[in-house]
Formats: C-alpha cells, sequence, structure tokens
C-alpha cells in the first residue's frame, strides 16, 4: 500500500523523535537510580551517625547509665526508618536487640525490603547487612549499637513513591514530546509535502496541454525552490516547442500548397483548354515540381542526420579548399549582387565528413547571399584554439531581430513573417547546419542585429 508523502514525514519524524526521547527517558532513569543510590547511601550514613549520637547524649541524659525504656524508644523509632538495633555495654552484655524484642516486625521489615528492591531491580543483589559503632560519652567508650538494615541500601515507601513520581513525570514529559513532535512532524509535513503537491498538480496541466502554467518559486527550501524552478523551464520550453509546432505545421501547409496549388491550376487550365500546354507552361510545372522535391530532399537529408542512420565518413579536410569549393557554387550569384567574398583562411586542416562539412558552407553561404544586398560583402574566416577550430560567415546583410535570434535554428523557423520567395528557401537550411555540427560534436551560434547583418560561428573539435 503506498504512502502520501506527508503521512511517511509525519511518521519519521515522531517515530525520530519518540526514539530519541525514549532513549533519552532511558538514560535518565538509569543516571536517577544511581544518583538517588548514592544519595540513600548517604542519608543512610547520616541517620546511622544520629543515632550514635543520640544514644552518646541519651546515655549522659540518663545520669551515667543505660536505660532499657529509653533504648527501647530509640530502637523502635530507628525501626520506623528500616533500622534494626541491637545495644550493648562497654562489657559486651546485650542491652536491648530489636530482633529479640519484635523478632515477627523485624522479619517482616526485611522481607518487603527485599521485596521492594526486587521490583525496582530484578536483578538487585542485596541482604541483611550490620554495622558497629562505638558509643562514647563522657570521652570513654560506654557501649556500642550493632545497627543492622537491608545492604547495600534499601528503598522505604517513601522512596519508592519518590522514584515512581520521576518515572510518571519522564513518562509524561515524553507523552507530550510525543504529541509535540507529531504536530510539528504534520506540519513540517504538509510544508515539504504541499509544495511537491502543488509539482504535481502543475506537471499533470502541462501534460494536459496547459504549457502556461507556472509554479511560485518562493520555497525557503532550496531543492524546492530548484524544482519549480526546473518545472517552470520545462513548462517555457514546451510552451515555445508547441509555438514552433504550430509555426511549423502552418510553414509545411503553405511551403506545400502554393506549389500544389500552381500544378493543380495549370494542369486544370491545359486540361480544360484554357492554356495550350507548351513549353513554357510545362516549364512552370516542372519548376513547381522541382521545388516540391528540394523540400521533400531537405527533410528527409533533415531526417537522416537527426536520427544518425548514416555515419560519418571523417577525413582530415582543409579548410581553404573546402570554402573555395563552396564558393564557387554561388559565383553566378555573387557576381549579379556585385557581392564581394572575402576569406581569411590559413592552412588549417580539420577532422570532417567532407560532404558533410560542405553542406554547412554551402547553406550558411547561400543564406548570406539572399539577406546581402546589392554591393554587399561577405567574410569567411577560420582560426583555431583551445576549443577547437572556428568557422565564421558574416554578411552586411539586413540582421535578424533579438526576438527570433533564439530559433532561426529551428526547421521552418523564418525571421520573415511574410515567407516572401524572394528570398525563399524551405526554412530548414540552418536546422540542417546545426544537426550536421552537433552530430561532429562541434557547436553553432549566431550574432546579429537589425541593420547591421549577421555572423554564423561553426566551432568544431579538432
Amino acid at each position: 500500500m503506498k504512502r502520501s508523502l506527508r503521512f511517511k514525514l509525519t511518521a519519521a519524524f515522531l517515530l525520530l523523535t519518540l526514539l530519541t526521547f525514549t532513549l533519552l527517558g532511558v538514560l535518565a532513569n538509569v543516571i536517577l537510580k544511581k544518583q538517588f543510590a548514592s544519595y540513600v547511601i548517604d542519608n543512610l550514613s547520616r541517620k546511622n551517625t544520629e543515632i550514635v549520637s543520640t544514644l552518646s547524649v541519651r546515655y549522659a541524659d540518663w545520669g551515667g547509665r543505660w536505660d532499657i525504656g529509653g533504648l527501647e524508644s530509640i530502637g523502635i523509632g530507628a525501626m520506623s526508618d528500616g533500622l534494626i538495633l541491637r545495644v550493648s555495654n562497654s562489657a559486651g552484655a546485650v542491652l536491648w536487640d530489636a530482633r529479640v524484642h519484635n523478632s515477627g516486625l523485624c522479619a517482616a521489615m526485611l522481607d518487603a525490603m527485599a521485596a521492594n528492591m526486587l521490583r525496582q531491580d530484578a536483578g538487585f543483589d542485596g541482604g541483611y547487612t550490620e554495622k558497629t559503632y562505638g558509643v562514647v560519652s563522657g570521652g570513654k567508650t560506654v557501649g556500642t549499637v550493632t545497627i543492622g538494615y537491608y545492604g547495600p541500601y534499601f528503598y522505604t515507601d517513601n522512596d519508592i513513591r519518590y522514584l515512581n513520581t520521576l518515572n510518571l513525570l519522564i513518562l509524561l514529559a515524553m507523552a507530550l514530546v510525543g504529541g509535540a513532535a507529531l504536530v510539528a512532524g504534520a506540519v513540517m509535513a504538509k510544508r515539504l509535502a504541499e509544495p511537491i503537491s502543488n509539482v504535481i498538480r502543475t506537471a499533470d496541466r502541462i501534460s494536459d496541454g496547459d504549457y502556461e502554467s507556472r509554479l511560485q518559486e518562493d520555497s525557503t527550501t532550496a531543492e524546492l525552490a530548484a524544482l519549480a524552478g526546473a518545472i517552470n523551464t520545462l513548462a517555457e520550453k514546451l510552451e515555445k516547442q508547441e509555438s514552433l509546432r504550430k509555426r511549423l505545421t502552418a510553414d509545411v501547409a503553405h511551403e506545400l500548397r502554393t506549389p500544389m496549388a500552381n500544378l493543380q491550376s495549370h494542369l486544370e487550365a491545359m486540361l480544360d483548354g484554357v492554356w495550350a500546354p507548351d513549353a513554357a507552361r510545362l516549364k512552370s510545372c516542372h519548376e513547381e515540381t522541382v521545388r516540391l522535391s528540394k523540400l521533400v530532399a531537405d527533410l528527409e537529408n533533415l531526417a537522416r542526420i537527426e536520427g544518425g542512420t548514416r555515419a560519418l565518413q571523417k577525413e582530415p579536410v582543409d579548410l581553404h579548399a573546402l570554402v573555395r569549393r563552396a564558393a564557387d557554387c554561388f559565383e553566378s550569384e555573387l557576381a549579379a549582387k556585385r557581392i564581394t567574398l572575402g576569406a581569411d583562411l590559413p592552412d588549417i586542416a580539420v577532422s570532417a565528413d567532407r560532404d558533410k562539412l560542405t553542406q554547412v558552407l554551402v547553406n550558411l553561404l547561400s543564406n548570406a547571399v539572399k539577406y546581402t544586398p546589392p554591393g554587399g560583402r561577405i567574410e569567411v574566416a577560420a582560426s583555431e584554439g583551445d576549443g577547437g577550430v572556428c568557422i565564421s560567415v558574416r554578411d552586411t546583410g539586413a540582421g535578424i531581430a533579438p526576438e527570433d535570434l533564439p530559433y532561426i535554428f529551428e526547421r521552418f523557423y523564418r525571421a520573415d513573417k511574410s515567407r516572401s520567395r524572394d528570398t525563399g528557401g524551405s526554412g530548414i537550411g540552418l536546422a540542417i547546419v546545426k544537426s550536421i555540427v552537433t552530430a561532429h560534436g562541434g557547436s553553432v551560434t549566431a550574432k546579429s542585429a537589425p541593420g547591421e547583418g549577421s555572423e554564423f560561428i561553426v566551432t568544431l573539435p579538432q
């Protein structure tokens, strides 16, 4: 049976608290008993001393002789404290003995003491003990008193009541602490579990497509705040991906709709006899078919790269020769727009797939040629350092708006919202660039500002 986090935290906190205070209670009980036993032993010694002192004083009060009635009174008083007296004169003759005069009471008292001590401690090892003291009066020993008791120490009824009261107070304290721990544990568990429950609810809403859901990141617990931040970042990225997906769907539909509509209208016109199927009409249909084929080919190429279905054929590649080869593809376009192509290419070789790296340069140069106005300039440069080999393509075109810059490597994303075919293209050229560079273990970044041109930087490991 699965338990909630709140239940587990509360139970764990309560259990830990009870275990801690149970251990403390046991230790406190042991220490208190040890200290109380020391107190009882000291008190017993003090009582013995008081009895000896009392006998010395009373002997003098009795006119320097022993009074049997007085001894009996002192002996009975001592029995109330659990002490058994036997008084002898200086010659050693027994004057009064509690075990003779009150043998039954003494035996019952000793049995009760033994039972009390065993109830307190089942392993208590005790028995009847006697100590003999000399009674001094007027500077001379006038007799002896032997004090018997259950030793090495014993608890009176008052002592046992005191110990029981202490144990009860300890139990009450543990109960109060346990109750407080239960309340505190429940409060703490709620404070910890509630943010997690909020995360679960928000994650459920996100999984249902509500990508605008967000969590408050004001938790004082670092891990919970980090978790909320991670969920919010995930939701933000999913929201952006959903927006891109919708744009992708619209772009794909647009890219396919126009050539398909052109083909359909041209063919219907020729079938209806409105247009003659001459070379110009057929050429127009052929151009639209070529555009469709190129779009499909680009999508297939991107899918192969991202899916890793074709392994890279890496070899040492001379960047200078590779750039010249890619630039030759745009010789006519560069001449037509009077664009100057500059190259700062030292002798650098990089381990890469020659055809794929050529495609990267062709796509970057294609974008640069499209967006650079007549009379502009394109610069291609390369350098090497600790981070690897860097290849940059810079143009003097219109630039890219800051809000579009983070998404230009997404497929079908175009900063030109009008989808003008003057600059045309399928919108996946930069997505192919990113996929190829990533497959090589490198990275591609873009720097741009409206009216200041753009620079694309490819970094490849050596």
